[in-house]
């Protein structure tokens, strides 16, 4: 707000004498003094672009079934050294198409290249498990971008913290945590992790049956807010059992989907709301296509398709908008392997911008990714 303001001043005196012999007159005119204030309202908008990596996807899409291992071993062997992972839990692709993989039992988190051949561990360094320095990591389970990917945020699971690494300078600094605990400025085992284009953070606290939301620049001393979940062990609309990968929609209304692992489910949770609606699963643990078995992985395209890692059944599975039963994807459901085709104990599913889709496998330590066939749509 800028204040302005405009001061005039003018005074004018006229005398007129005449004299006579008798009688002296005088007449005097003065102006008046005017003084105007004028205030003026500036209003000033900032607009943030987000780099994206969501793709158009029809709702038709079909994926080529055979997959190409981008990161880890094609054969499923798992090591510690750089080209090979051990227990493949998340995956992460940014708008450069490079690959980052949460090495769950190798307590880090790599990086592959677009071309597959330059790895190298993103943040924190391997091998420390325990430690709560911001050097080490005590397993990784999940990674998320903020919306400019100028941040990476990590799950440092048993740790119990968030930490955030900015990409240009590589500094890595705390932003929840550390300490388990059931407070609403801790969590106890974090397995989804999201961050808005407000850069509010979502962290599935798993042990403690809930969704926490956090504030922007949050630190080790604030609390975040239930946005899912109760904090107890349930199968109601209102409850979650275990909940592992989280996603926001955020075109449709900051909407929340949970994969509800010990539910067999996944939920949907508008915010504000108090109840969920069950958008795939919930027909108890199976291998029907309406049925789940232990979902991790879950991810929403811009046309509310919702794609889940069903980790039990070796499969990855999609669900349309408001539909009753899902369509397999990728995998052959309940037949583990490690061909091209199969699948074993997928636990993260993402999309590039080009829709191609990855898919990070816990027991076959590496990450495939399937080719949209683009004549499907």
């Amino acid at each position: 707000t800028i204040a302005t303001t405009q001061t005039t001043t003018s005074q004018t005196t006229v005398t007129q004498t005449t004299t006579t012999s008798v009688t002296t007159t005088t007449i005097t005119t003065t102006t008046s003094v005017t003084t105007t204030t004028t205030t003026t309202s500036i209003t000033t908008t900032t607009t943030t672009t987000a780099t994206t990596t969501r793709p158009v996807i029809c709702p038709s899409a079909v994926w080529h079934p055979s997959g190409t291992t981008v990161a880890g071993s094609s054969s499923g062997t798992p090591g510690s050294t750089p080209s090979l992972l051990r227990g493949a839990y998340d995956v992460l692709v940014d708008s450069a198409l490079n690959v980052y993989v949460a090495d769950y039992l190798n307590y880090r988190y790599m990086n592959w290249s677009q071309d597959s051949t330059n790895r190298t561990v993103i943040g924190p360094q391997s091998g420390f498990g325990g430690s709560t320095d911001t050097q080490h990591l005590n397993t990784a389970t999940t990674a998320c971008f903020d919306s400019t990917e100028s941040n990476l945020y990590l799950s440092d699971t048993f740790n119990c913290r968030i930490l955030k690494l900015n990409i240009a300078s590589g500094n890595i600094t705390v932003v929840i945590g550390p300490g388990c605990s059931n407070a609403m400025n801790r969590f106890d085992w974090c397995d989804g992790l999201y961050v808005d284009r407000f850069d509010n953070i979502y962290v599935s606290d798993w042990i403690n049956d809930r969704v926490l939301k956090f504030p922007p620049n949050s630190n080790s001393s604030a609390n975040g807010i239930m946005v899912a979940g109760t904090g107890m062990a349930g199968s109601s609309l209102n409850q979650l059992n275990t909940p592992w990968n989280i996603y926001v929609d955020e075109s449709d209304n900051d909407a929340l989907y949970v994969a509800d692992y010990g539910n067999h489910r996944v939920m949907k949770w508008p915010p504000n709301a108090s109840n969920g609606t069950v958008v795939a699963g919930g027909n108890f643990a199976g291998s029907l296509y309406t049925q789940l078995s232990h979902p991790q992985g879950v991810f929403v395209d811009s046309s509310g398709t919702v794609y889940v890692a069903d980790y039990d059944n070796h499969r990855i599975m999609k669900w349309l908008k408001n539909a009753n039963n899902g369509t397999l994807v990728a995998g052959i459901s309940g037949s583990p392997g490690t061909t091209a085709t199969q699948l074993n104990n997928p636990s993260g599913v993402r999309f590039d911008k080009n829709g191609d889709m990855y898919v990070s496998e816990y027991s076959n330590n590496r990450v495939q990714r399937f080719t949209i066939n683009n004549t499907s749509c």
